[in-house]
């Protein structure tokens, strides 16, 4: 099979996704002859369908109109190559894309600006936008979630508003409220398919005007404003107003404002978030007799009412998909952890309150968001700006929050007098980084790509500068430590004499020694640093000035060279064939928004590196989990969780380059920016790091190279391949897992 065919074989097999208006994932046939398209070598016997099905899909595309593409890049020679991306609505999303295809910079999937509410799915509008009617009658409100919801909160919502409708009863004065609290009583116990109406002019704060629920809907056309006050009511001047807020409004805010918070944090449970939210926001402050409670089979209510909220659902599992202010919800959820983190970590120092493995625990689930905000960060301030002070931003900012976890174990380490505890679990987090980033990423990837696409192809040339860089990373961060064992000194913890094995040479008699925990030191019998000193440590600085210089190479040569052939021609065709012009783009957040959080989060992520790395020492030694465990698996896939989750979502839309250089770049930046930033602490502040490897990590990731390596080189991509990967990496954790060494070096100093 010829070249020109073998890379149509490849390239065609992947199926193209339809993601609708604006999400599409496109296939455009490029060449190098100024940007013309030109036919692809004939294909081999067998691949002829597959062609025709992806013609036939373009073509099906084209009269609908819903097929749009950009290009990535050109191929040499005569080969076509499909290239697979997203259809940018603007030119800051066709910033960001462009910026994915190059290296140095952080691989993102979300966007950056808001999205046009008309282009997404049905499903996403309605987490969103408000309608103009009721469901129909064909959406059922007896749904097991609905049932589930009376007999977790119905029922006791509603005997709440039953007491206080009897205490307002009592007071004489306050009986409108009594008839009030009772009305939704019935409501708060069954508010499936009932809407709740005021008469209009009726008190409603202005602030209300704009506020958005997904499931609350206006049941007439031509709704009048909510944010006109009315004075005839007088609902400052009656007695009974105050009597309703010291006496009944306080605990039923309190109930309702638990309720939330309890049901937002769930997800799925938001649509009971927002009724109880609009509940503290507008009902509880609105005069008795004005509020209506009608069923939705009941007839409209009149022109001048106006609707205050609708549900049919306690329960939507597709609200993993809504965002707060351009990040996921989840993500928005798991703030509270940085919450608790600094406020038991540092007002709770003698652990009254909780132990230590709990404020390490939280201290790690802290970091979850908080790296996901500083990527957001630099990738929003990366697309409004040009590619140097996005490369620099990158540099920089990328693993920042890596780096702020060793940085502070290692002085963490020197100030109590255990540098080799904390050193060892810094290389091993460093280890486990590139073990998860070669194997567990492009696994996952692959075979949950695999699973929806059955098979993801790519051009193994494409995978670009950071594969190459990837070998070189690797061979010059492992050089010092391969050095250690060709010169080092065979040191042993404990020798006896075997005397059952003797040699005799007369007049000597030799006898065999057998020794445990034996590991080659730098340094020689009785603390000799010679080797070290005059030719070890020379060695790791001129690594550690080397690695950086080729990141340098590889920036320039993706922004220069690299850059004038591919890039160029993506950025022009992207922003031709943009929905937008780029004027009044909606950006979620502007670059001095970006740099405020990106400063904020940093600081934050300090904060909970030095709580994490405070309370981890007691873990270690009041536990069996070995210290090389903890590093690779804990304290290296934790600050990882955004590559991995951009990964997926990129194999999710059959771009299996990207999911693939997500992971490769975020090795080489491990091995060519965090190890020598590392060395350059040591040289500064000396924290006892030494570049040194023990031989478990050395061969561990010697061997994940090789298959990585091997598995990529057919450019081909389907869930055995992945499963591949991901056994390999399960079977090297377990070995981790295993191990006996590394938890003797932490006992107390």
């Amino acid at each position: 099979m010829d070249k020109g065919a073998d890379e149509t074989t490849n390239l065609l097999g992947n199926q193209t996704q339809n993601y609708g208006p604006g999400a599409v994932d496109q296939s455009i046939e490029i060449s190098d002859q100024g940007g013309q398209s030109s036919e692809p070598s004939t294909p081999p016997v067998g691949i002829t369908s597959s062609m025709e099905r992806n013609k036939n899909l373009r073509q099906r595309h084209l009269r609908s109109g819903e097929w749009d593409g950009a290009v990535d890049g050109t191929s040499s020679g005569d080969d076509g190559m499909y290239v697979f991306v997203q259809k940018p609505e603007n030119e800051v999303e066709a910033q960001r894309m462009q910026q994915n295809y190059m290296f140095g910079f952080k691989k993102w999937k979300s966007h950056v600006t808001a999205r046009p509410l008309a282009d997404r799915s049905d499903i996403v509008k309605q987490l969103y936008a408000e309608q103009e009617k009721v469901p129909p009658p064909q959406v059922s409100v007896y749904r097991p979630t609905n049932f589930l919801y009376v007999i977790l909160l119905g029922w006791w919502i509603a005997l709440l508003y039953c007491i206080v409708g009897c205490l307002m009863l009592f007071t004489i004065i306050g009986r409108k409220y009594a008839f009030f609290c009772w009305k939704m009583a019935g409501y708060f116990f069954w508010p499936f398919g009932k809407f709740v109406s005021m008469e209009s002019g009726t008190l409603l704060e202005s602030r209300d005007r704009d506020y958005t629920v997904s499931d609350t809907v206006p049941l007439v056309s031509g709704t009048p404003s909510l944010g006109t006050k009315h004075s005839s009511y007088g609902y400052w001047k009656h007695p009974q107003t105050y009597i309703w807020l010291v006496l009944g409004l306080p605990l039923l805010f309190i109930v309702h404002g638990v309720v939330f918070l309890l049901s937002w944090f769930l997800v799925i449970t938001i649509p009971v978030a927002k009724l109880n939210l609009k509940a503290i926001r507008v009902m509880l402050f609105l005069p008795p007799d004005t509020v209506q409670i009608k069923t939705s089979s009941m007839s409209l209510v009149s022109p001048d009412s106006e609707i205050i909220i609708y549900t049919h659902q306690s329960v939507n599992f597709y609200y993993y998909k809504y965002t707060v202010d351009g990040m996921n919800v989840i993500l928005v959820n798991l703030l509270v952890f940085v919450l608790l983190s600094l406020v038991l970590g540092y007002a709770d120092r003698d652990n009254h309150l909780t132990g230590d493995v709990t404020k390490f625990i939280l201290s790690f689930l802290a970091l979850i968001p908080l790296s996901y905000y500083i990527g957001m960060a630099i990738t929003s301030i990366s697309a409004q700006s040009n590619f140097a002070v996005g490369a620099l931003l990158n540099a920089t900012f990328g693993s920042i929050v890596e780096i702020s976890l060793y940085t502070v174990a290692l002085v963490k380490g020197r100030q109590s007098g255990n540098t080799k505890c904390y050193s060892e679990l810094v290389k091993s987090a460093l280890a486990g980084t590139l073990l998860g980033t070669m194997l567990l990423v492009p696994g996952l990837c692959m075979i949950i790509g695999g699973l929806k696409h059955r098979l993801q192809v790519f051009n193994p040339r494409s995978v670009g500068v950071s594969s190459s860089l990837l070998f070189v990373s690797v061979a010059g961060a492992f050089t010092p430590t391969i050095f250690s064992k060709a010169y080092g000194t065979l040191q042993c913890g404990e020798c006896v004499y075997d005397t059952n094995r003797t040699t005799s040479v007369l007049p000597n008699t030799s006898y065999a020694l057998q020794c445990q925990d034996c590991e080659y030191s730098v340094f020689g019998f009785n603390g000799d640093h010679t080797l070290y000193d005059n030719h070890i440590r020379p060695l790791v600085y001129a690594c550690a000035l080397v690695l950086p210089i080729a990141y340098l190479i590889g920036l320039i040569f993706t922004m220069k060279t690299h850059k004038s052939h591919i890039h160029d021609k993506f950025m022009e065709e992207a922003k031709s064939r943009a929905t937008g012009d780029g004027h009044g783009t909606d950006v979620h957040w502007g670059r001095i928004k970006s740099t405020v959080i990106l400063l904020c989060s940093v600081i934050l992520t300090s904060l909970s590196a030095d709580i994490a790395t405070e309370h981890i020492q007691p873990v270690l030694e009041n536990s069996s989990v070995s210290l090389y465990f903890l590093g690779v698996t804990l304290l290296a896939l934790v600050p990882d969780i955004p590559e991995v989750v951009n990964g997926i979502q990129f194999a999710l839309q059959n771009n299996v380059n990207l999911s693939i250089e997500v992971g490769t770049t975020t090795a080489v930046q491990v091995c060519m920016l965090q190890m020598p930033l590392l060395v350059l602490l040591d040289l500064i502040y000396p924290v006892d790091f030494y570049l040194i490897f023990s031989d478990l990590h050395l061969w561990a990731v010697i061997f994940s190279v090789i298959v990585m390596n091997y598995v990529f080189q057919d450019g081909k991509s389907n869930y055995f391949q992945g499963s591949a990967l991901f056994m390999v990496y399960v079977l090297l954790i377990l070995m981790y897992f295993f191990s006996p060494a590394g938890n003797e070096v932490c006992g107390s100093p």
